[in-house]
């Protein structure tokens, strides 16, 4: 399972500006407990003016952070696919898994059964606040499969991309994950799409795919 956290010069940004505001909040305190609260109220001192200025960088902030971090999607995979002569209902695939900082990027050719390709990821899905602070959620490209335009099933059986998945479905219903408050769900989810090239992209709580 990987999660990835983004943390660029954005988050050093946002991070510099929390910062000025919580300065500029101690700063107006320490000037009101100065002069006084009546005094500062009755002649409106620079110390409300600093308040104001801090409460704005904050939810700036806040609302910039929130984006950031509620539209964030990691490139997971590569996917070309290709229909193979004379052999319908049949695709070869190329795939590439993308890694991280303590995973290699992978290549692998697979052959499946199908009119459509199917990739199916597993996924942690944070809750939004956890998102805000740069965490994605977690996933894992787990299986990879065919459709057929006809409906009829594919004979083959699923192509193991992480080795069998067994234990974090069994987890998922003895609800091992759900470690609160920071998991909000966690669940299976696919993508699919017709011969051709994409790139395959999870997002905070879902797998989808671009055309390439």
């Amino acid at each position: 399972m990987v999660f990835p956290v983004s943390f660029g010069w954005i988050q050093a940004l946002l991070v510099v500006l929390f910062v000025v505001a919580v300065v500029l909040v101690i700063s107006a305190v320490v000037r009101a407990r100065r002069v006084g609260w009546r005094a500062l109220a009755g002649r409106g001192a620079g110390a409300l003016v600093l308040v104001l200025v801090a409460v704005v960088i904050l939810w700036v902030t806040t609302l910039l952070q929130t984006y950031l971090g509620l539209t964030g999607e990691v490139k997971a995979a590569h996917v070309v696919a290709t229909p193979v002569d004379g052999q319908p209902h049949t695709l070869d695939i190329e795939l590439t898994l993308y890694g991280d900082g303590n995973h290699s990027d992978r290549h692998e050719k697979h052959r499946v059964e199908g009119d459509l390709w199917v990739l199916q990821a597993n996924i942690v899905e944070l809750e939004h606040w956890v998102n805000t602070l740069g965490f994605h959620s977690g996933y894992q490209v787990a299986r990879l499969f065919g459709e057929r335009f006809d409906g009829d099933a594919p004979r083959q059986n699923h192509i193991f991309l992480n080795g069998n998945d067994r234990d974090f479905y069994e987890q998922m219903q003895q609800n091992t994950w759900y470690t609160k408050p920071f998991v909000r769900s966690v669940y299976g989810n696919a993508v699919v799409a017709a011969a051709g090239s994409y790139d395959v992209f999870i997002s905070q709580d879902a797998i989808k795919t671009r055309p390439a």
